[in-house]
């Protein structure tokens, strides 16, 4: 078993994704906003410290070519390098924005980024196709200097609970489990 915070055990995590790819189950988190005390460096800790993990999602949310943004973390200090070598590392397949505070959102951040509660910056790597692997990509984003923390969580064992209007479906990275009817 693993520690997470010098004393406490964890057994079992569940956790809602924003999307996950079919194939591997790999999960993006912290698309959203973040909120309060949120972190995404915190929820990715808990996570991979779990004995065992679950996601909880929506049958659109489980896709075969995962695109859209993956929030990356990076140091706050000399953020724009770091930003254009992920922009030069997927040139063509995303673009990268940081993300605001308040206001606009584009590939500056506007007047106000937004900072974590860490002290980093949080780029948006917006892909407007399918990735041809999630996983890939964050093995790529762990090599970059300046990245803290990136939202692509990748491990096994890993339990899918896919909900849909009439059953839910249990997948883990290995096989498909079962499918019930509500």
């Amino acid at each position: 078993m693993e520690q997470y915070d010098d004393s406490f055990k964890i057994n079992l995590a569940f956790d809602e994704a924003d999307i996950m790819e079919e194939e591997t189950l790999a999960a993006i988190v912290g698309r959203r906003k973040l909120q309060g005390d949120d972190s995404i460096i915190k929820e990715k800790t808990i996570l991979e410290a779990a004995d065992q993990l679950i996601f909880i999602i929506k049958e659109k949310q489980f896709k075969g070519g995962v695109e859209g943004s993956i929030p990356v973390l990076i140091k706050s200090v000399n953020w724009l390098e770091t930003a254009e070598e992920i922009d030069d590392l997927f040139l063509g397949d995303a673009e990268v924005w940081r993300r605001p505070a308040i206001g606009y959102a584009g590939p500056l951040g506007g007047d106000f980024p937004l900072v974590t509660k860490e002290g980093h910056n949080i780029l948006d790597v917006i892909f407007t196709s399918p990735m041809e692997s999630l996983v890939e990509v964050a093995k790529i984003l762990d090599q970059i200097d300046g990245v803290v923390e990136h939202g692509v969580i990748f491990r096994k064992p890993c339990t899918a609970i896919i909900a849909s209007e009439n059953e839910l479906q249990i997948v883990d990275n290995t096989f498909q489990i079962e499918s019930s009817n509500l």
